[in-house]
């Protein structure tokens, strides 16, 4: 078993002496879009209501409220997003960054902020098993899960998933990293909320959200290397 996460991302895709400031998931299930001309799932928006959603930074909460109140309930009033990506057009800095992957993160570090995401492996084919054989193999995995059996061996290097680059800007395209409120649509059971704002020199952004403004205060010193 591989593992992924900090750890895959530190040891193939970090350059030498480049530390992991910030690192967030931001998979397709985690990430909306609160800017012109895409909804809030990020697909193209019908009619005007991707202009009307594109409260930019949600300045205009109310407005937001109206345009997403007949969301499906496929985000079902439970988890936050992780990431909410913003901004005055659907082809900034933040949209290109933010792209539709199913297992992805944003990472921050001195030099970057990227969307990594896991290499795909192409499946092994599994030899054929006689029924004993696999009952054998089930029996075997129950002993060691309720025996507390690691599946990492002591003194042996842990195996790590290969990472890759989705997108990414360099640290001068960032214009300001700061803290932010923002009010989520009605389906969200916690509707306000905390976040680390990263801005870009083109007026499109993107918010980590937070639950507490103490959660929030630390991200931003995270991302300014006093974590």
């Amino acid at each position: 078993m591989k593992l992924d996460g900090v750890l895959a991302i530190r040891q193939s895709w970090c350059q030498p002496g480049e530390p992991i400031l910030l690192c967030v998931g931001a998979d397709a299930g985690s990430t909306r879009f609160d800017l012109a001309g895409l909804d809030w799932q990020g697909r193209p928006a019908k009619g005007g209501l991707g202009k009307v959603a594109g409260a930019f930074g949600n300045a205009a909460a109310g407005v937001v409220d109206a345009a997403f109140a007949g969301s499906g309930p496929e985000d079902g009033g439970a988890d936050t997003p992780h990431v909410v990506v913003w901004g005055p057009r659907p082809d900034g800095i933040a949209t290109r960054l933010c792209r539709p992957s199913a297992r992805s993160w944003l990472v921050l570090t001195p030099r970057r902020l990227a969307q990594v995401s896991l290499v795909e492996e192409p499946a092994e084919p599994e030899p054929e098993k006689s029924l004993l054989d696999r009952v054998s193999g089930f029996a075997k995995s129950a002993r060691d899960v309720f025996g507390g059996k690691s599946p990492y061996p002591p003194h042996q290097p842990v195996a790590t998933a290969e990472v890759t680059t989705v997108a990414e800007v360099p640290r001068e395209q960032i214009g300001a990293v700061s803290l932010s409120e923002r009010k989520l649509p009605r389906q969200y059971q916690v509707r306000d909320v905390h976040a680390l704002r990263v801005s870009f020199v083109d007026g499109s952004g993107l918010d980590v959200l937070t639950s507490a403004p103490e959660n929030a205060q630390r991200l931003l010193a995270m991302a300014n290397g006093q974590g």
